[in-house]
Parts: structure tokens; C-alpha cells; sequence
């Protein structure tokens, strides 16, 4: 039994290490590419739509990569509850994407400065469509995620030949963002085929009262998710409307490369979490035990991976944009490069916390996060600039690390007379 998990584990480990290798190592790839062609400038502007449109896909996903993961991971063996999960979870995403893309148009229409950017918006808006289709949560509850990396995968290389094909000029950037939309689609109508004709899911209108019982399961996951989006991309938007799109396009291609290589890395708590759910019912101190084992684990791997993204700032973005790099773009790099550390962390403790059914903190302390941060965002970026927003970001991502493990720590100890 110990050997077919431990299979199961490494399997869908590089499952999922496959697909964030073509999710990370595919845009970094081709961001040379893309800064050759329509200039820093027109990577800023990029990056600013996709901000946009990214905090939308992760809204409609209402967290559902943890709660939906967990509702589907209990009830594998139950095909009418698998079902029933599945249709109430679809129309949930599909709800708020509709109910965002409209918000969004909304703004277009009231907002005047926003206006210079409108054709740009609606190319890229398709994207939140896509992503609200594709039923990742799904495979990652029954355990196949061989076939997100199969999905992805091809949509991300597809996207990136269509790319090196059709973005040849500075004034492509309209043409990057349709292509971005298609690649979305075109893996989200996959996925869902998929789980719909591969595992026989039966999608059926669900009664409401199913539809809030999935939205209350899934409000704290959601909110804290919103929260996490809120303050790691309103930074990128915030810094949009201050500085040049050149200044936004290096800050924004220092997260690529921080979350590039910890997304890299991210599959080793998104493989477990699932088996740790089960663990968990079946004994809560060897699922402590595990996670402990983890916690070791990551700090061996994204220690020494952060340092050397330190010391090596220059020749990394040197080696990525094909130019010489200023000193103020090294040490944004150099400053994120400290989040690295905790990146992992995050997502650990994220999972403890649902598991344990201890979502309401997880809201509550990335509401306060989101709060903090957007009170000094506009003061740092002020009074310091770019470097005050990038040290605000690399604060941030300690506090929320610190504050999850530490009430683990306490909770843990204060419930271990009950066999926590």
C-alpha cells in the first residue's frame, strides 16, 4: 500500500512539476523575445492588461483549487456526489467571471483614463472565460493530474509558437493579448471535455441552496485567495498609474522570475495535499508529522535557491532580457529574491489551514495583509519608489508566512491533550 502511494505521489509530482515548468520556464523563454519586439514599454503595458485580467480568473476560481480539491478528494468513490460537486462548482466559476467581465466593461465605460486601454482589455478578457472552464481542481481531487500537465502543456507551447509567428512588431501587444486568450480558451474547453467524456461527469442544474452550500464552504478559502491576488497584483496596477511602463515592466518581470522559480518548486505541496487530507482523517498526528517533514524539506531547497537569486540578480536579467540591466532593476530583483525564502510556505500552511478546517484565520490574517498593504503601497511608492513597493511586496510575504505558521504552532500545542 505504502509503495502504490508513494507512486501515485511521484507521479503526479511530475505531473504538475511538468506543468509549471512550461507555466514559468516557456515565459521567461520568451520574454527576451517579447522585450526585442515591442520594448520594455510594451511589456509594461502587457503586464498591466494581464494584471487585470489575472486577478479576474483567480476571483472566478473562488478557491476551488483547495475546496473543490477537498470536496472532490472526499467523495471519490460517489459518482452522483462527484456530479453534483462538479455542476454546482462550473456554474459558480462561470457566475463570477460573467459578473467581473461585466464589472470590468463597466469601469471602460465610466472611467475616462481607463479608455486609452479599452481595445486592449477586451482582447484580453476571454482569458478569465478560459480559466473559469478549465476544471483543475477536478483532476487535483481525483488524484490525475497528469492531465493538467497534458492541457497545459500543449495550450502554453502552442501559445508560444503563435507568439514567435505573429508578435513581430512593436504594435503586436493587441496581438499578444488575443493569443493569450485563445491559449486560455483552447485549454479550458479541453479540460472540460475531458472530464466531461473521459470520467463520464454529467453536468445538471443544481439547486441553490447546493450553490450556497459551496459558496459559505468556500468563503474563507475565496476571500483569503482575493486577498493574495489584492496585494500581490494591485501592486503591478497600482505602479501602472505612477510610474513609466518600463519601470512596471521590470517590476513585473522580477515577479516572473521569483514566481517563476517557486512556482517551479510548487508542485511538492500541491502533490501531498491531497494525501495529507486523507492522512488527516485517519491520524492528525502523523499528518503533523508529515508536514513537519515538509517544512524541512522546503527550507533545504528554497534557502540556497534564494541566495543565489541574490548574488546573481544582474546575470539573471541580463541572461532573460538579452541588454544591460540598470543597478535600480538589479536590486528590485535582489529584494524579492528574500520572499523566495517563505514562497513555499505560503501554499503549506494555506493547506494546513483548510485542513484542519481553520480557513476563518486564513481569511482573516490575508485580509489584514491586503489591508496593510494597501494603505502603504501609494505612501512607500511616494517616498521611496519602486524600491519601497518591492520591499513592501518581500514584507508581506513574511508576514503572512510567519503569522499561519505561528498559529499552527499554537494551535497545535494548545489542542495536543485532544489528539490533535
Amino acid at each position: 500500500m505504502a509503495d502504490k502511494t508513494l507512486k501515485r505521489l511521484s507521479t503526479n509530482f511530475i505531473a504538475l512539476a511538468s506543468l509549471k515548468l512550461l507555466n514559468y520556464i516557456l515565459p521567461l523563454l520568451m520574454i527576451p523575445y517579447l522585450i526585442r519586439v515591442i520594448g520594455m514599454e510594451g511589456f509594461g503595458v502587457y503586464s498591466f492588461i494581464l494584471a487585470i485580467v489575472m486577478y479576474g480568473s483567480k476571483l472566478s476560481d473562488y478557491g476551488f483549487e483547495l475546496s473543490g480539491t477537498y470536496h472532490v478528494s472526499k467523495h471519490q468513490d460517489n459518482k452522483e456526489q462527484i456530479n453534483s460537486i462538479f455542476s454546482s462548482i462550473m456554474t459558480i466559476k462561470l457566475l463570477i467571471a460573467l459578473f467581473y467581465i461585466c464589472g470590468v466593461l463597466l469601469v471602460l465605460f465610466l472611467i475616462e483614463s481607463f479608455s486609452i486601454y479599452s481595445h486592449l482589455l477586451l482582447l484580453a478578457i476571454g482569458t478569465i472565460v478560459g480559466q473559469a472552464l478549465f476544471p483543475l481542481w477536478f483532476f487535483q481531487g481525483i488524484e490525475q493530474m497528469r492531465y493538467i500537465s497534458i492541457i497545459n502543456g500543449v495550450a502554453k507551447l502552442l501559445f508560444f509558437l503563435a507568439v514567435l509567428l505573429f508578435v513581430r512588431h512593436s504594435e503586436d501587444v493587441d496581438t499578444l493579448l488575443l493569443l493569450t486568450t485563445l491559449s486560455s480558451l483552447f485549454a479550458g474547453v479541453w479540460g472540460l471535455y475531458i472530464a466531461l467524456k473521459q470520467f463520464t461527469v454529467q453536468l445538471s442544474f443544481q439547486p441553490l441552496n447546493r450553490l450556497l452550500f459551496y459558496l459559505k464552504e468556500g468563503w474563507y478559502i475565496f476571500t483569503a485567495k482575493l486577498a493574495v491576488e489584492f496585494y500581490t497584483t494591485i501592486n503591478i496596477i497600482i505602479l501602472g498609474f505612477y510610474a513609466s511602463a518600463t519601470v512596471v515592466g521590470y517590476y513585473a518581470l522580477s515577479l516572473k522570475i521569483i514566481y517563476a522559480l517557486g512556482g517551479l518548486l510548487e508542485p511538492i505541496t500541491q502533490t501531498v495535499y491531497p494525501h495529507l487530507v486523507n492522512t488527516y482523517q485517519q491520524s492528525k498526528k502523523q499528518f503533523m508529522k508529515r508536514n513537519i517533514q515538509l517544512m524541512m524539506v522546503i527550507f533545504t531547497i528554497m534557502f540556497p535557491l534564494s541566495l543565489l537569486v541574490y548574488f546573481y540578480a544582474k546575470e539573471i536579467l541580463e541572461l532573460i532580457t538579452e541588454q544591460e540591466v540598470l543597478s535600480l532593476n538589479i536590486e528590485i530583483l535582489q529584494i524579492f529574491s528574500w520572499a523566495l525564502m517563505v514562497y513555499l510556505y505560503g501554499s503549506q500552511f494555506t493547506n494546513i489551514l483548510v485542513t484542519i478546517n481553520e480557513s476563518k484565520f486564513l481569511n482573516n490574517i490575508l485580509l489584514i495583509t491586503a489591508g496593510i498593504n494597501l494603505f502603504f503601497a501609494p505612501i512607500l511608492l511616494y517616498f521611496f519608489g519602486v524600491i519601497g513597493l518591492a520591499w513592501l511586496g518581500t514584507f508581506v510575504a513574511f508576514f503572512i508566512a510567519f503569522s499561519k505558521g505561528y498559529y499552527i504552532y499554537t494551535k497545535t500545542m494548545s489542542t495536543k491533550a485532544n489528539s490533535f
